[in-house]
């Protein structure tokens, strides 16, 4: 290679060390908030208040999911700063890393779907009401074929020194189920609620337009009526004063007003009622809409935030099984790089440090170009470090758009003041006790 070529990768090693010492606080910054963010938000969804509200379960499974791959990564992060290493624990982590990337895009497709249906049919949301242990069927059920598939993943993968090297099927496979399929639910649903929602709200600015000309009509037709009803009346009271006596008038006139007041009161009454149930119908389509604006949010912050990852993940292997099967004398840096492309999240988690990163310069020349490897690498390091935002943001985004869990957070954090006041008193209060 020229001295170009060679600067140019040296610049890219260089690049890649100035990351490992960016990446190291940033990922322990992150999987601190993401560990508070996630307990907090198991424990206010969990509340009673919330969860008549809410189908809570999914959104709940993902907050645990979210504290374990928070609590795995930052327990690799210090196991690391601090020079231990186990095959054992690398393995661990690879099975807890590849399950929360798996069921967290699996719940976030569960409730995008749940919303979906509360949108297009909203007589369902009555009846899953009635049959909650479908939820909680399905929850387990995605857990389970989580757990067994991870598990047969690491089971059938080399881990050597914390770095996994998937077979292609497993690389597939895990592509699949973990990216291909949830992420396009996600998307679709997605633009089908955003459609249908405008579509609605279309329709509803029709229909209030058409209500409010057809009560002006009927306030003019009844202005006339009453003219002319006024009109009859007065003409028939004065033809009655020189027929009928002045006993007969009198009862002839008590009798009309007392039925008008009986109309009067039932249409007040209907109109109360219509107006409740107005207000009802009302308040229940806002706080509908809220939710699912919430929804909607969180899941297109997961898919911006995992999506370039995955991209770029996929487009390396793809790359790199191109020109390793059109390669004849790279066996060893095809090889070597195609290491590196196998890693999916789990792996990051397990290299963060940058502890392998480059690719070992060579001399011969081969169609593989490490530089645009190199690139790439850093590319893929770079958005999954991005991605680990989306394990932690959660909680920030249910603030922010859920005006219930803020409502919640807000009166659950003074009590929690309050109680951590009480534990620094009561050692005093103990201590001078004993004293």
């Amino acid at each position: 290679m020229s001295n170009n070529s060679y600067e140019t990768y040296t610049g890219l090693a260089y690049i890649q060390n100035i990351l490992s010492k960016i990446f190291t606080p940033y990922i322990i910054i992150v999987t601190l908030i993401g560990i508070t963010g996630n307990a907090l938000t198991i424990i206010m969804l969990s509340k009673r208040s919330l969860t008549k509200n809410f189908n809570n379960c999914t959104l709940i499974a993902l907050a645990v999911t979210d504290l374990l791959f928070n609590l795995s990564l930052l327990s690799h992060c210090l196991f690391t700063l601090n020079g231990y290493s186990s095959n054992n624990f690398c393995v661990l982590l690879a099975f807890i890393s590849h399950l929360a990337e798996l069921l967290s895009a699996s719940f976030t497709a569960h409730f995008t779907i749940q919303r979906f249906f509360a949108v297009k049919f909203p007589l369902s949301v009555f009846m899953e009401k009635n049959i909650h242990i479908l939820h909680y069927i399905i929850v387990s059920l995605v857990i389970l074929f989580g757990i067994s598939f991870c598990f047969a993943l690491i089971k059938s993968n080399d881990y050597y020194l914390c770095e996994e090297e998937l077979q292609l099927k497993w690389f597939i496979s895990d592509a699949i189920l973990s990216f291909v399929t949830p992420f396009t639910i996600i998307a679709t649903l997605n633009l089908l609620i955003i459609f249908h929602l405008r579509k609605t709200s279309r329709k509803n600015q029709r229909l209030s337009f058409s209500n409010k000309q057809t009560k002006k009509e009927f306030l003019r037709l009844n202005s006339k009526q009453k003219s002319s009803l006024s009109y009859d009346s007065n003409s028939h009271s004065r033809s009655s004063v020189h027929t009928i006596g002045s006993n007969i008038k009198t009862s002839l006139y008590r009798f009309p007003s007392h039925s008008e007041t009986n109309d009067n009161h039932l249409s007040v009454d209907i109109r109360a009622r219509r107006t409740a149930s107005i207000r009802s119908t009302t308040r229940s389509h806002a706080q509908s809409h809220r939710v699912t604006r919430m929804l909607i949010i969180v899941s297109t912050c997961f898919l911006l935030l995992n999506a370039p990852q995955h991209i770029c993940t996929i487009s390396l292997k793809i790359y790199l099984l191109k020109n390793s099967q059109s390669t004849s004398n790279s066996h060893h840096i095809s090889a070597n790089v195609i290491e590196y492309s196998n890693e999916t999240m789990s792996t990051i988690i397990e290299n963060s440090d940058f502890t392998s990163p480059t690719i070992p310069y060579r001399e011969k020349s081969t169609k593989m170009n490490p530089n645009y490897i190199s690139i790439m690498y850093i590319t893929v390091i770079t958005c999954q470090h991005i991605s680990y935002l989306s394990y932690s943001i959660n909680f920030f985004l249910y603030s922010f758009c859920g005006m219930k869990f803020r409502r919640e957070l807000k009166r659950f954090l003074p009590k929690c003041g309050n109680y951590q006041q009480r534990l620094q008193k009561s050692p005093i209060l103990y201590g001078s006790h004993i004293l």
